[in-house]
């Protein structure tokens, strides 16, 4: 019979794995939102407005825009959130948005797909090294919101990617983060590489 400290504890395991894992999905998903605004990325410029000089192109992807910046503001308005309830500073990364009146409404118009992913991972890290703390906080509404809309973007417009686990990554020892993953093995040898930085290591160079 499994004691009550045994039943927690498959209990915060199975929430961990399934919190990483819906967070897991955010940086590739900023990436590839922001990467579709651009045009030249873009299949063609279907999408035309009009004005006073009559209908033109677009200039850009409105939707994933819209998107983009709908994402970015749940994750930063919850990562708010729990930065207050556990009495800690909100991560740095949160300072690439833009907002009204101090309300975020998305990512900044500036910020390229490399660096939407980069910021994602550096607020999905913060996230899943508290996982525990915040799980303790109890924010069914603001998961339900963030988690919802993460999974019908990545419905959308995600083709099943392969998802990096933070939790399996390792610290890289130029740039600080976790973000230090196997690139291939052969035998006993192999190498890593920073998704960060692209900071390269030999097998035995992985710092862990």
């Amino acid at each position: 019979m499994l004691t009550d400290t045994e039943i927690y504890t498959a209990e915060l395991r199975m929430w961990r794995e399934r919190y990483e894992q819906m967070l897991d999905q955010v940086p590739q998903l900023l990436e590839t939102l922001r990467d579709g605004v651009n045009p030249l990325k873009a299949a063609g410029l279907s999408e035309r407005v009009s004005g006073g000089g009559g209908e033109a192109p677009l200039p850009f992807r409105a939707d994933p825009m819209d998107d983009c910046d709908d994402v970015w503001a749940a994750l930063v308005e919850y990562i708010g959130e729990v930065a207050e309830r556990l009495q800690e500073p909100a991560p740095g990364a949160t300072g690439a948005s833009w907002g009204v009146q101090g309300n975020v409404r998305g990512i900044g118009a500036g910020v390229s797909g490399d660096k939407a992913y980069k910021a994602g991972f550096a607020l999905i890290a913060w996230l899943i090294d508290r996982a525990e703390k915040v799980r303790d906080l109890r924010l069914v509404d603001s998961e339900q919101h963030l988690f919802g809309l993460i999974r019908k973007l990545v419905k959308r417009y995600v083709d099943a990617p392969p998802i990096e686990r933070p939790a399996h990554r390792r610290f890289c020892s130029v740039c600080g983060e976790r973000a230090v993953l196997t690139d291939w093995v052969l035998g006993d040898a192999g190498e890593a590489s920073c998704r960060v930085c692209g900071a390269t290591y030999e097998n035995e160079g992985v710092v862990e």
